[in-house]
């Protein structure tokens, strides 16, 4: 389930945004465009649009900064997001590349309350692992 009926490609923005803000403290349109792969075109049209729903704050050839309401949105994705890559990676023992770009896929698709059951999936798991573990 996308936060507040953005697209998925919206969702990713916010993410990368994120993430560039958390590892190098500041995101610049060449930075976002890096991130995803994607033209400067398209990374300013998406900032045009997201500024336009107080999600970010963006001067002409400046930083982007989240808004309070961006960093909520993008702490939430980013939490599924960390979630997802954790269970694939490291419960299911997928490729971590792979992990990575099948959490980024998956994350759009899941509301909180799912991800929610799979974090108390997992805890249980590991839960009955470990007595398994123990009792051997």
């Amino acid at each position: 389930m996308q936060e507040n009926n953005l697209s998925q490609s919206m969702e990713d923005y916010i993410e990368a945004i994120h993430i560039l803000e958390k590892n190098n403290k500041v995101a610049r349109v060449t930075d976002v465009g890096k991130e995803l792969n994607v033209k400067k075109a398209s990374v300013v049209a998406a900032l045009n649009y997201l500024k336009s729903i107080n999600v970010i704050t963006h001067e002409h050839y400046g930083y982007i900064t989240l808004t309070r309401k961006g960093k909520e949105i993008a702490e939430r994705i980013y939490r599924k997001h960390k979630i997802l890559y954790d269970f694939l990676s490291n419960t299911l023992n997928v490729d971590k590349a792979r992990a990575k770009v099948e959490a980024c896929a998956i994350e759009h698709a899941l509301s909180e309350d799912t991800i929610e059951k799979l974090v108390l999936f997992v805890k249980q798991a590991n839960l009955i692992i470990k007595k398994l573990k123990k009792s051997k």
